[in-house]
């Protein structure tokens, strides 16, 4: 059955507001978890029909009443903000307590490449949510995403100053995804589990190099943008191991979204990175 009302765990997030909007424009009642009502993020969710519940996944008895009013579950968690051993920790909380009430429908969103042993300490943490969710049989759908677009955000002031400077090497492309593709791709698996439950599913838009990139700012801006190689011992120094690691991956080994595939065979229109600058950069 597709599910009725979902609990976004993270819904004042990039990844879990995208989630709930794209869930109330399908009229599917959010119980929109946040740490902080006050939060404005909650505020626009309340606006659009969530209804705005408070709670601390690192602390289950606050969440566990929660979860009994939900037939359905989308769990992303935050190695950046929390660390590696409690990002596990929570999103282990959540699944746990989703087997223990019964929950119908589990979605987690982890990242791409998290199945292949890649190293890098944020794609490990969430294989081991993924597998905690294995073990425990939870009736679940795991969507892996890309690289986000919305993560060239932090570039902006170089780019602007015209030069996209990262760690790929010349010929190695990058694949991406608009974080709003993911909330319409969550929101088609709880309203048709038969066809997602049980599924993983390697999320991405576009495929580029960084001088593609490059062409596609300097489209969007009107002004030159130039692509800059970044060693990856310059990531390192500027950006910290974590960031390294996984521009080193990207290089040697990389994403391996079938977009083509993902294109044909959802009803979810990805977007390419022209389109979402035109949306978010343009002007």
């Amino acid at each position: 059955m597709p599910a009725e009302t979902v609990l976004v765990v993270g819904s004042t997030g990039t990844q879990g507001g995208a989630v709930a909007r794209h869930l109330l424009e399908r009229d599917i009642k959010v119980l929109a978890l946040t740490r902080d009502k006050d939060k404005s993020a909650a505020h626009d969710l309340a606006e659009r029909g969530a209804e705005i519940v408070e709670g601390d996944i690192s602390e289950k008895n606050t969440i566990e009443p929660l979860l009994e009013d939900a037939d359905g579950i989308f769990c992303v968690t935050n190695f950046w903000e929390h660390g590696y051993e409690d990002e596990v920790e929570q999103g282990t909380n959540v699944a746990e307590l989703a087997a223990e009430v019964g929950v119908d429908h589990f979605v987690f969103s982890s990242v791409g490449g998290a199945e292949r042993d890649t190293g890098i300490s944020h794609f490990d943490s969430k294989w081991e949510i993924e597998e905690r969710i294995r073990d425990l049989e939870l009736p679940a759908t795991i969507v892996r995403p890309v690289f986000f677009m919305q993560n060239l955000e932090g570039f902006r002031e170089s780019i602007e100053d015209g030069a996209l400077a990262m760690g790929l090497e010349p010929r190695e492309p990058l694949q991406m995804l608009d974080i709003d593709n993911l909330g319409a791709f969550v929101t088609n698996v709880f309203a048709d589990p038969d066809q997602y439950l049980g599924e993983a599913y390697e999320l991405a838009g576009d495929e580029l190099t960084l001088r593609a990139m490059a062409v596609r700012f300097a489209d969007a801006l009107g002004t030159e943008v130039r692509a800059r190689h970044l060693s990856i011992d310059d990531v390192e120094e500027h950006q910290g191991e974590e960031y390294a690691d996984m521009f080193a991956w990207f290089n040697d080994h990389g994403y391996e979204s079938p977009i083509a595939d993902l294109q044909a065979d959802h009803h979810v229109v990805f977007s390419r990175l022209e389109e979402y600058l035109a949306r978010e950069w343009s002007g």
